[in-house]
C-alpha cells in the first residue's frame, strides 16, 4: 500500500493517505515533475504507457511522480529521476502549482536538471521517449496530447510562477 502526503491548499501536511483513496476521493496530495534538458536545449519527454489508467499514451515530463509519506519533494524527485530515466543529476527547484484533473488533485513541484547521459526508461511506465524542442512541447500541449501536469508545468517553466495582482 503506497501512502501519499495529504496536504491542505497551503501545502501544509495533514497526514498520510492511501494512494487509491486519494485518487478515488479527491484528497489533495503532493507530486512532482522533472524537465531534463540536454546540452543542445532539447527536453526529454516520455510517452505514458498505453496501459496506464490515467492519461494513457499522452506526452509526459522527463519524470513525473507522487511524493510518498515521509519524503520531501526533493528526495522524491531525485529518486524518480533515477528510476524513470536512469539518470542521476543535480536538480533545481522551479516552483509549484496546484492542479485538479480527476483523479489527480495535486500540488506539483517542478524541477529541472541537465544531463547528456544515456536514458533508460521503465517499459511499465513508458511506451518510449524523445527529445523535443520548446516549440515541439508547445505544439503537443496545444494539441491536447500532453498530460495535464505537463501542460501546467510547462507553463510554469516557460512563463514563470504566477504573481498576485
Amino acid at each position: 500500500m503506497e501512502l501519499l502526503c495529504h496536504v491542505d491548499e497551503g501545502d501544509r501536511m495533514v497526514g498520510p493517505v492511501e494512494r487509491a483513496k486519494a485518487h478515488r476521493e479527491g484528497y489533495l496530495h503532493r507530486s512532482g515533475l522533472i524537465f531534463l534538458k540536454r546540452s543542445d536545449g532539447r527536453i526529454l519527454v516520455q510517452h505514458r504507457s498505453s496501459s496506464k489508467e490515467t492519461f494513457p499514451g499522452r506526452v509526459d515530463g522527463s519524470a513525473a511522480f507522487h511524493v510518498t509519506y515521509g519524503e520531501t519533494y526533493e528526495s522524491a524527485a531525485r529518486r524518480e529521476l533515477t528510476e524513470e530515466t536512469g539518470v542521476t543529476a543535480h536538480i533545481e527547484f522551479v516552483g509549484k502549482f496546484m492542479h485538479n484533473d480527476p483523479p489527480e488533485h495535486e500540488i506539483v513541484a517542478v524541477f529541472t536538471c541537465e544531463s547528456d547521459d544515456e536514458i533508460t526508461v521503465d517499459p511499465s511506465e513508458s511506451d518510449g521517449f524523445e527529445f523535443l524542442s520548446g516549440e515541439e512541447i508547445d505544439a503537443a500541449v496545444s494539441a491536447g496530447r500532453a498530460t495535464p501536469w505537463l501542460r501546467d508545468g510547462w507553463l510554469l517553466m516557460t512563463k514563470g510562477p504566477k504573481t498576485p495582482g
